[in-house]
């Protein structure tokens, strides 16, 4: 049997256009992927696994994607394990993957304890946050995947099962309050550290970053939204529902979560532009620009000079002005999705998204 269309297939058959930027990115990853799934093969121990973000967990990768990655350890400490973490950091540089950038958050063996139970508090740091968050909605392992498993549940867990509203509220609504709050805290993280990050680095890499601010960053935020609401809005979750409303049990809102982290964000934005509520203007305008993003960062010409452009320069670059010029009718997109004709997606957006 043919495997089944992805949402992004389905909205491209349905408006009759073709997105070649987002097709070979898709493309891209899985070459990426196949190689990291076999230079990992067999290579870590039990208790760790090798978690990679950003394009490649997206599946957005272009010809410049770096490969953000952590060695998860979820276990006892030991020696060995930084043995592991060089291990890992000179398998990619033999594959000719692009170093993590030089914040400290990716390139470096992490523990599971911080990531499950410091949600929220003077201990859970930025980085923490980011880690934790970025597991839960652009992440990819490769090698063994029992640590990563049983870190996302168990992250998932704390979520869900500390969310007293969630589980015992008697409201018609079940959408995961303290696991939106969190995403919506990162999304306000990010923007914040992007001015700390303009002054530190003395402008360095700005206009590049912006870009992503402005689109892929968005786009991971725009997908912790719907994740969080489509535990309402999907006929799949709703089946949980009762199990929480009369048992308290979380279990199979637990397990519909651990399903839907495996979709990507920008094929959880095309499930939403699939919706009855969405213009088909609006899901074309977002698509046609995520589209011509993708495209920009993978000609290697115009993703260079975003890297080295200085602010001072930002007026007279013609890239510069169509990343800027792309991202307004993209985050026009995105506005009309959430605000307009989907009742239901505009109800939950001003009674969660809001306040």
């Amino acid at each position: 049997m043919p495997s089944p269309k992805s949402a992004i297939d389905q909205l491209e058959q349905k408006l009759g256009v073709s997105w070649s930027n987002i097709a070979k990115a898709r493309r891209a990853t899985d070459t990426s992927r196949s190689i990291l799934q076999k230079a990992f093969a067999g290579r870590v121990a039990a208790d760790t696994s090798v978690v990679i973000f950003g394009s490649i967990a997206r599946k957005e990768v272009t010809s410049g994607s770096d490969a953000d990655w952590i060695l998860l350890v979820d276990g006892q400490a030991f020696p060995e394990h930084e043995n592991q973490t060089h291990d890992v950091a000179e398998i990619l540089e033999r594959r000719k993957f692009a170093k993590p950038g030089r914040s400290g958050i990716f390139g470096g063996m992490v523990g599971s304890h911080s990531l499950v139970h410091e949600i929220g508090g003077e201990d859970d740091t930025n980085s923490n946050t980011t880690r934790r968050v970025l597991l839960l909605l652009e992440s990819f392992a490769v090698g063994d995947l029992a640590a990563y498993k049983r870190v996302r549940r168990q992250i998932l867990n704390r979520y869900v099962q500390d969310d007293h509203g969630l589980l015992f509220g008697k409201g018609p609504l079940k959408v995961p309050r303290f696991l939106l709050n969190d995403f919506t805290r990162y999304w306000r993280t990010i923007t914040v550290d992007f001015v700390y990050k303009q002054r530190a680095d003395s402008g360095k890499k700005w206009a590049l970053r912006n870009a992503k601010l402005r689109m892929s960053r968005k786009l991971v935020f725009v997908s912790g939204l719907l994740r969080c609401f489509f535990c309402h809005l999907d006929p799949v979750a709703k089946a949980t529902h009762r199990e929480l409303v009369k048992q308290h049990d979380p279990t199979g809102l637990l397990n519909y979560l651990e399903v839907e982290l495996a979709t990507t964000p920008l094929e959880l934005l095309a499930r939403a532009a699939l919706r009855p509520g969405c213009r088909r203007t609006t899901a074309k305008t977002l698509f046609d620009s995520y589209d011509a993003f993708l495209g920009i960062l993978d000609n290697q010409r115009q993703r260079n000079e975003l890297s080295n452009l200085r602010t001072d320069q930002l007026e007279s670059s013609i890239v510069w002005k169509n990343v800027r010029h792309l991202s307004h009718p993209f985050q026009a997109g995105l506005t009309d999705l959430f605000y307009g004709p989907d009742e239901d997606l505009k109800r939950l957006m001003i009674d969660y998204g809001v306040f």
